[in-house]
């Protein structure tokens, strides 16, 4: 198999965190290079207006929950694929891939008309002006269109990475980067449609990304797993139940906790519209570090998955102590230059000295996320490896909704601490997701369980 190069057995720490890098960093880079499109669709579009840029911070958070219905489907995908292929049962990942892509696009369809029909009323929610909301509005209409097509991607670099091929979906990305930038500038500035320019180039790039990433099944998967068989739809009693044992606590837990997200939002935007562009210009930032995290926490679930499949217990224990050092190493380097010049670094995301003053005051508390961070990850990981999603669905819907909505708004609105109470609502988030997180760890059925 062309992925077999990620399986063996670790028997020292060196070997475990060399192994961790090697099928993690190609999963780093391709989410650091969208988030860097992020950043650069940011500071486009902070140069339209304030307005623009408070209207993409708003529909872009209602996408990403939207999304999260099938995003949840995509991690089952990944954690079956890695069990089986430790296992060494080929067909049935071609079987997985096949069904995972018809669950995905049909609840991206579902997405799709959800968006398409919701999308002034969900942005009137949040209260935001009406010249904020008729920049907003065809914009989450435009990622409305892509969602589908998304759903597939996901689907596809879930399978891929479960068989430890990650390389596939950092040079899918950074190719769809490079697209991307000059025709967002393209279309924001040139032709002059502003936000929805950005949402038309977003529309485009991930057409291309799923083209990309079907034709390298095609071409080089196909006959190894046995990828793109009509006959694996009407095969289907053994993969779905197990995609829906683990998919819908995922489903549940992303979507709710973006929605979560959604209604701290809904906190920031009644501090005003420079209030909610900080939000988006520190949140670019945070984004930087949880993707790093999350892009090791998935290796660290793959390499586990492999080493559970096959029985191999050392190499389980040395990959999460390797994930967890390079979770807190990674994210604390890249953050360590940006808390030394912040205003340097803000003034390269928007010219706006209001937002850039809010930003600064709330970047030092996501220092404090990180090992709260990397700590609950690396233990969800390992649940999410033995079908355990359940559990990771429990602890983090109770720490969304018991801890980081009420704590948020006593903070910024009752204790007038206004952006940095949100972040400090977020410290407490994570760090009892650590506590739930680690007392199922600790007893242990995760060793044993079947996927």
């Amino acid at each position: 198999m062309e992925a077999a190069s990620t399986v063996g057995t670790t028997t020292t720490q060196r070997g475990a965190l060399k192994r961790v890098l090697v099928l993690s960093y190609p999963i780093v880079v391709a989410n650091l290079s969208q988030i860097v499109l992020g950043l650069v669709d940011t500071a486009m579009i902070s140069r339209v207006s304030t307005d623009a840029l408070a209207a993409a911070a708003v529909a872009s958070s209602v996408n990403v929950a939207a999304s999260m219905l099938y995003a949840g489907w995509a991690t089952a995908a990944q954690v079956i694929a890695a069990r089986r292929f430790g296992e060494g049962r080929a067909p049935a990942v071609g079987q997985l891939l096949d069904v995972s892509l018809l669950v995905g696009v049909a609840t991206g369809v579902v997405v799709l008309l959800l968006l398409l029909l919701a999308a002034s009323p969900l942005l009137a929610a949040f209260g935001l002006s009406e010249d904020v909301r008729s920049e907003g509005v065809p914009y989450l209409r435009m990622l409305a269109l892509a969602a589908p097509l998304a759903a597939a991607t996901a689907m596809f670099r879930a399978v891929y990475a479960g068989v430890g091929e990650t390389n596939v979906a950092m040079r899918m990305t950074v190719m769809v980067n490079v697209i991307n930038v000059p025709l967002n500038y393209l279309l924001i500035f040139v032709v002059g449609w502003g936000l929805l320019g950005a949402g038309v180039g977003t529309l485009i790039a991930v057409t291309v990304g799923c083209v990309y990433m079907g034709r390298f099944g095609w071409t080089r998967f196909r006959d190894t797993y046995e990828l793109f068989r009509i006959s694996h739809l009407y095969e289907s009693r053994e993969v779905f139940p197990r995609l829906w044992s683990i998919g819908w606590p995922e489903t549940a837990m992303l979507f709710l906790g973006y929605v979560n997200n959604v209604l701290v939002l809904r906190i920031v935007a009644s501090l005003g519209t420079s209030v909610i562009a900080a939000s988006q210009v520190v949140t670019n930032v945070q984004q930087i570090l949880w993707t790093m995290i999350w892009a090791l926490s998935t290796g660290v679930s793959i390499l586990v998955g492999q080493s559970l499949g096959s029985r191999d217990e050392r190499s389980v224990s040395l990959t999460e102590r390797a994930g967890l050092m390079l979770m807190i190493a990674l994210p604390t380097a890249v953050l360590a230059p940006v808390l030394v010049a912040p205003s340097l670094v803000l003034h390269l995301l928007t010219p706006d000295g209001d937002v850039v003053s809010e930003a600064k005051r709330a970047l030092p508390l996501l220092a404090l996320q990180v090992p709260f961070m990397a700590t609950s990850m690396v233990l969800a990981a390992v649940l999410r490896a033995a079908g355990d999603s359940k559990w990771v669905f429990y602890t983090s819907t109770a720490s969304s909704y018991l801890v980081m909505v009420p704590l948020a708004w006593l903070l910024a609105i009752g204790m007038d601490w206004g952006l940095r109470g949100i972040y400090v609502a977020g410290i407490a988030f994570f760090a009892a997701r650590t506590i739930g997180a680690w007392w199922r760890y600790r007893q242990e059925n995760w060793r044993t369980a079947e996927v």
